[in-house]
């Protein structure tokens, strides 16, 4: 894999004290950098003529410079239950994809990180053709842009999960700097609460990740509790059950947050009785929820199943029993390739 061909030079790419520079380089002043910034991410301007207050010398100047983004959306497919996946095109041509899931007064957006996915669950679409690079700062904040902007005026987006294309902790510099820009009530305002991280393991990153300030939600690929049945499951990972249980500990000592381990339930595989004692066996006396996602089929993946309502609700029970809590996640957007799982590398 390639990290990024180049930096884009896009507004977004840069922290307040870059943009300043950049600024005072074009002849402006320190304030007119705290203006685009409020342009930009405030009210999502994405040219330099749309900042009103800024003098048009300075605006022509910073256009022969470079773009405020360094993407753009070339294709939305709207589900039935109107769940909306945007197809964002990259600097380079690359392409990745973004999903926003309105839900009563929650409108959830998901993220990627990276074009492609390098860790190659046998369940899931991302990984169908490898990963081909790292997103920047920038190209990861612009998908939160671009999907505000498609979000009704009566809407706004109140959640975010970096859940999309990609190992976020495999790119965990990029997202913590694009997170920033996020969350900065000078930013875009959006409350670090409110932010959840999928990681399919990574022990040593989850432990760098809970020394960040900011309080992000965490969530765990498990899809078993057996390792030799997550081996299977996820053939790159290398990680032992008991390390990312004792991550999720520590994380939850540190950050006084619970930890939500995923399960993608496939018919006959993973979603047996003695599957969910494992898990309990592995998960007693840890603060945490379990999210069971029945499998979202994938055209490529012909040898796995989706199980039954009944076969989700038996394990879900079982796990109750032993008082831990568990969520079952609707699908959303399958019909136009949005769910979980279903995100891959497509052509414009």
């Amino acid at each position: 894999m390639q990290d990024s061909a180049r930096i884009p030079e896009a507004i977004t790419e840069l922290n307040s004290s870059e943009l300043e520079s950049l600024v005072l380089r074009q002849g402006g002043r320190p304030f007119q950098a705290r203006q685009i910034e409020h342009w930009v991410f405030k009210h999502g301007v994405s040219t330099f003529s749309g900042c009103r207050n800024l003098p048009n010398s300075l605006g022509e100047r910073l256009s022969d410079w470079g773009d405020v983004r360094s993407s753009n959306v070339v294709a939305e497919d709207k589900s039935t239950d109107g769940t909306s996946k945007l197809l964002v095109q990259l600097h380079d041509k690359q392409n990745t994809e973004c999903v926003i899931i309105p839900d009563g007064a929650r409108t959830t957006l998901c993220i990627s990180t990276q074009v492609g996915c390098p860790v190659g669950c046998v369940f899931c679409a991302s990984g169908l053709d490898g990963v081909r690079r790292n997103l920047t700062r920038g190209e990861i904040i612009e998908q939160y842009l671009h999907a505000r902007e498609r979000v009704p005026s009566d809407q706004h987006l109140t959640n975010l999960v970096v859940m999309g294309m990609g190992e976020p902790l495999l790119n965990l510099d990029s997202l913590l700097s694009a997170l920033d820009r996020i969350h900065d009530p000078e930013g875009i305002g959006l409350g670090a609460r409110r932010v959840t991280i999928s990681t399919s393991g990574y022990p040593d990153r989850i432990a760098r990740l809970a020394q960040e300030p900011h309080n992000y939600g965490l969530a765990i690929s498990l899809h078993s509790a057996d390792d030799d049945l997550r081996r299977q499951l996820i053939p790159a990972s290398k990680d032992r059950v008991a390390d990312l249980i004792k991550a999720a500990r520590d994380w939850f000592k540190q950050k006084h947050r619970e930890v939500t381990f995923e399960i993608v339930l496939l018919n006959g595989v993973n979603d047996r009785p003695q599957d969910a004692q494992i898990l309990i066996q592995r998960l007693r006396g840890l603060p945490c929820t379990v999210n069971l996602i029945a499998w979202n089929p994938v055209d490529r993946i012909t040898d796995l199943e989706r199980p039954e309502p009944a076969r989700v609700d038996a394990f879900a029970a079982q796990l109750r029993q032993s008082r831990i809590n568990v969520t079952v996640r609707r699908s959303r957007g399958s019909d136009r390739s949005a769910a979980c799982g279903q995100l891959r590398i497509r052509e414009a």
